[in-house]
């Protein structure tokens, strides 16, 4: 039985469940209302045949302020990708580009790495300088939000081919845009997040992080396979929602921490109007199981090349064994833009193409097997709406977490930035924003 005092939290992505912690650590009473099988959101593993699948290429920078606080870190076992990528595809060979101040290791290959100029690398520090040089949400002042990411970078003096042969890949798999004309604000705070912490992934997958956060949650409060199709105002008072079988399930508040469009439709239905982010971005990953690892070592591998269907690639097993049982490798090859939407068969053979072209100059243990042909096909995971698209002056525009409606709040990436630490700051300030309003009764 819900008790009618109860905060009621359609969703059960981080945003969901983070503010449903919050808000029972006070005391509150919570019921979290997911419509898929279990929770999670966009941040979930599927095991198949042994392998762990994240549901699309991710992984967590350890220097989140907000996400990091609220985990147990140690607890998720994590595994560390190295601080580097490797350059890869087009006429050159393959070569590294790193961070030397996070490993010396990786001073001397960046050094001699022929796809940046002397002047592009020493650029590059000179933006880890001022990126680290600022406080987390000075990254979205507006001298840096206004501008797009390509447009940022050319007016710090990066030739056209480190923004075409590094940044395009790198940060376009960052901010799924390899045109770069998301706001500079994004790539300055994600160059921070690198610099400053370690970029990592739990050896039983990322969906380990909600699984975390939902065990904290009381036993009975968290609802499953149910899906919510309206919130209930009447006579401009908060009943509760609406479920899809009909049913009215009554509570004192109601957070809305589903992805954007949803949030804007059940906002809608509550007759508040919310101007939530236009323009949606997805990507592919197509994951691949072989004997012997497609690509070498544990740093992201960047196609470089001009027609690149496969943005960026690793095998995810070298960074962490767990993804594959033992006599196995498993490789995360991500396509973006018009590409990740083909059909699953060219998709499949446009991505074993771009891995042996990417590879096969290194006369690797793979690189005489063309196109990738001692591989098989785990899984194509399609994820139509992994972020919502940042352009210049985006910051300016976030989505607030307090609605007109007295009880019905906001837990939303949309209040920071498309990120994981988005969604953990949208679901810690709707659990505040209901606990101000208890204080204050």
């Amino acid at each position: 039985m819900v008790s009618p005092e109860a905060t009621l939290i359609v969703g059960g992505g981080v945003a969901g469940l983070l503010c449903a912690r919050e808000l029972t650590l006070a005391g509150l009473p919570v019921l979290l209302l997911e419509r898929e099988s279990e929770v999670g959101g966009r941040v979930r593993t599927t095991v198949r045949d042994g392998f762990q699948l994240d549901h699309g290429f991710q992984v967590l920078f350890t220097a989140y302020p907000t996400l990091a606080a609220a985990l147990d870190l140690p607890a998720l076992d994590l595994r560390t990708f190295r601080p580097a990528a490797v350059l890869a595809g087009g006429a050159r060979h393959p070569a590294v580009i790193g961070d030397a101040l996070a490993d010396l290791a990786l001073l001397w290959p960046t050094l001699v790495a022929p796809q940046l100029s002397l002047l592009d690398k020493v650029r590059m520090l000179q933006l880890r300088l001022l990126a680290t040089s600022l406080p987390f949400d000075e990254c979205f002042a507006p001298r840096f939000d206004t501008i797009s990411t390509r447009a940022f970078l050319q007016r710090r003096g990066f030739t056209d081919n480190a923004i075409a042969n590094f940044f395009a890949p790198f940060y376009g798999g960052i901010l799924l845009d390899r045109s770069l004309e998301t706001s500079a604000a994004v790539l300055l705070y994600t160059f921070k997040m690198l610099a400053e912490g370690k970029t990592v992934v739990p050896a039983q997958g990322m969906g380990a992080i909600t699984a975390q956060l939902a065990a904290a949650l009381p036993v009975g409060s968290i609802r499953t396979g149910v899906t919510v199709t309206r919130v209930v105002v009447e006579y401009g008072v908060l009943q509760g929602v609406l479920l899809d079988d009909g049913a009215l399930v009554r509570g004192a508040s109601v957070v809305l921490a589903c992805d954007p469009p949803a949030i804007g439709s059940l906002a809608a239905s509550a007759g508040v109007h919310v101007e939530m982010p236009a323009g949606s971005l997805g990507c592919s990953t197509v994951y691949l199981r072989s004997p012997a690892p497609l690509l070498d070592g544990d740093a992201l591998w960047l196609n470089t090349a001009r027609d690149a269907t496969v943005s960026h690639a690793i095998t995810i097993s070298n960074v962490a064994p767990s993804y594959a049982p033992t006599g196995q490798t498993l490789t995360a090859a991500t396509v973006l833009g018009a590409a990740a939407t083909l059909d699953d068969a060219e998709l499949v053979r446009r991505v074993r193409s771009d891995l042996t072209s990417m590879r096969g100059q290194t006369g690797g243990r793979n690189s005489g097997q063309s196109g990738g042909n001692s591989s098989e096909v785990v899984a194509v995971w399609r994820v139509p709406y992994s972020q919502y698209a940042q352009p210049p002056g985006s910051s300016a525009h976030r989505v607030p977490t307090e609605t007109a409606v007295r009880g019905l709040v906001l837990a939303t990436e949309a209040g920071h930035t498309s990120s994981l630490e988005g969604a953990a700051r949208g679901g810690i300030s709707a659990a505040r924003v209901l606990l101000h309003c208890k204080d204050t009764r």
